[in-house]
């Protein structure tokens, strides 16, 4: 009983450090806005979305942050 207490504590430790290590960072997800998220994506500075990831649709997806250099990424 006791190994198996020892095993689950490892495992939710684990667990822990793995979350803590790699979350997505609050200040990289700005304001919700319905046009980018009606196409699966989120309203994110373009420099923290890869290129690749970029939502390219005629219109601005993300109006009303566009000033603030923010873009429509699918992540």
């Amino acid at each position: 009983m006791k190994l198996l207490k020892m095993i689950v504590f490892a495992f939710f430790a684990l667990l822990v450090v793995a979350v803590r290590s790699n979350p997505l960072p609050f200040e990289t997800v700005h304001e919700l806005e319905d046009p980018c998220v009606r196409q699966g994506g989120l309203c994110v500075m373009k420099s923290d979305c890869p290129p690749e990831n970029i939502v390219f649709l005629s219109g601005t997806l993300c109006p009303k942050q566009q000033h603030l250099g923010v873009t429509c990424c699918y992540l």
